[in-house]
């Protein structure tokens, strides 16, 4: 039965690469028209505010992990 997991997880993790190299491809040419210049700025622009975001919240995750991590070891 475990050999038959391995096989099947790898065959599932195999198709989500390839989905994930293809995607991209398929979909940046589409929005590219879709949105022109000034859209994909604009959605740039908002990505990259969202992204500082991001860090300084995992940034606050990772030392509340850390607390607690220590807190129940003690």
């Amino acid at each position: 039965m475990k050999k038959k997991s391995i096989s099947t997880n790898y065959i599932y993790n195999l198709i989500y690469q390839i989905f994930i190299i293809i995607l991209p491809i398929i979909t940046t040419p589409y929005l590219s028209r879709v949105l022109g210049a000034e859209g994909i700025g604009i959605y740039s622009y908002t990505i990259s505010i969202i992204t500082y975001f991001t860090l300084v919240g995992s940034l606050g995750i990772a030392n509340l992990r850390t607390k607690r991590i220590s807190k129940i070891s003690r």
